[in-house]
């Protein structure tokens, strides 16, 4: 039998893991103190020092002879680049690796990661520094007078999957519900991040693939109510 100190600590280590992801949740799109000079985008804008991003997403052909598939449907957003905010992004993906907690809490720290920056951008009086746009049919996009400097690219993909197709064992699956809601499904993210520069009269270009993802990972979906 475990000794009684051990077992505490260990509870205590998953309370803890339980309450950040809840904070996490809590709070999407909490400011972010901002780290970038945002006056040289705006002023590099007004001169006219601007660049343009083409860019497309796609599967890669599994076979020789097939074709890469467009894959449509996906955000892409491109913000001024902070040392800070890349800097948060990087350790929840450091620690993703770490438990199976921190794996399903790790789609959504990035997601309010994100929202928390666009936000800081426009109580700054920055909104015009949030670029985004969406995947065309043919999994292409186009962003156009980009102010020169360094930017952050971050695209997202999510593919729904309902509550049938979940493993159903309580044993395997504990410690994953919320008390007094109910889970109806999740969705399965995809992220990509890049670090783009832009000069005058550049045009940049990236490709997006299944086999360049960021990261990985899960938003469960819920509803209030008790049970599972």
């Amino acid at each position: 039998m475990a000794h009684p100190a051990a077992v505490r600590e260990s509870d205590r280590a998953v309370i803890g893991r339980t309450l950040a992801l809840v904070l996490v949740l809590a709070h999407p799109v909490a400011a972010q103190a901002l780290d970038v000079q945002t006056e040289r985008y705006q002023a590099a804008a007004t001169a006219g020092a601007v660049g343009t991003l083409t860019g497309r997403v796609f599967d890669e052909r599994r076979r020789p002879a097939a074709a890469e598939r467009p894959l449509s449907g996906v955000s892409v957003i491109l913000l001024p680049r902070s040392a800070e905010f890349l800097r948060k992004l990087d350790e929840v993906k450091r620690k993703a690796r770490d438990s199976a907690n921190e794996y399903r809490a790790s789609a959504p720290a990035i997601l309010s990661l994100k929202a928390g920056y666009e936000k800081a951008l426009w109580e700054a009086g920055a909104a015009d520094l949030v670029k985004a746009t969406a995947v065309d049919s043919d999994g292409r996009f186009t962003i156009e007078n980009l102010p020169a400097g360094d930017w952050v690219l971050i695209a997202t993909h999510s593919v729904s999957v309902e509550k049938h197709g979940i493993e159903s064992d309580p044993g395997r699956r504990r410690n994953i519900y919320t008390p007094g809601s109910r889970l109806t499904g999740y969705q399965v993210v995809a992220i990509w991040l890049h670090e783009i520069s832009v000069t005058k009269g550049s045009a940049a270009r990236v490709d997006l693939m299944d086999r360049n993802v960021w990261l990985s990972g899960i938003v469960e979906d819920r509803t209030p109510g008790a049970g599972r």
